[in-house]
């Protein structure tokens, strides 16, 4: 959908993007059994957890001058988990 609009508003001068965080540490960690919240650091490459400035430097890198050629792009805040495939094996 946001590839497609980004079509369609292309030439009234608006952008869209999208921003996909991975896992990112905050107080909904406490919302998890220890055991499994103890494997997030494992869900990427980088073998830690990002927080939410790692996701709003990225919502604002795309929203400032620095995005000003960029659209229909989807940006992955997530430490390269996309890079596993299924960030939820069994056992989380």
């Amino acid at each position: 959908l946001s590839k497609s609009v980004a079509v369609e508003w292309a030439p009234h001068d608006i952008r869209v993007n999208c921003v996909a965080p991975g896992c990112c540490e905050s107080n909904g960690f406490g919302n998890y059994p220890p055991e499994g919240a103890a494997t997030f650091q494992d869900s990427n490459p980088m073998r830690h957890a990002g927080d939410e400035w790692d996701v709003a430097e990225g919502v604002v890198y795309m929203a400032a001058n620095s995005g000003k050629f960029i659209t229909g792009e989807v940006l992955n805040i997530d430490g390269g988990q996309q890079l596993w495939g299924d960030p939820w094996p069994t056992g989380r």
